[in-house]
């Protein structure tokens, strides 16, 4: 398993060293786009609380899938109330 491991992760290294390439070819720095670690996971909890919030820990993002893969959320015996 630990060989299998190894070869996944250089694989993915090779993959990203070329994706980094043939941007640079097209006049992109990926490594300079790429520098807020989090927005994936704010916009993933964007489209889950269905433009509600962009912070991955509030529980507004625990709505639909994402709640029943956490087992629990709003809808499903979880209620909310947003205080301003």
């Amino acid at each position: 398993m630990p060989e299998l491991v190894a070869i996944l992760e250089a694989k993915n290294k090779e993959e990203n060293e070329n994706r980094k390439f043939f941007a640079a070819l097209q006049g992109v720095d990926i490594e300079k786009s790429s520098g807020d670690p989090d927005a994936w996971e704010r916009l993933k909890a964007k489209v889950y609380s269905q433009g509600k919030t962009t912070n991955p820990r509030d529980i507004v993002a625990l709505q639909g899938s994402a709640a029943k893969r956490a087992g629990f959320g709003i809808g499903q015996g979880l209620d909310y109330e947003v205080i301003e």
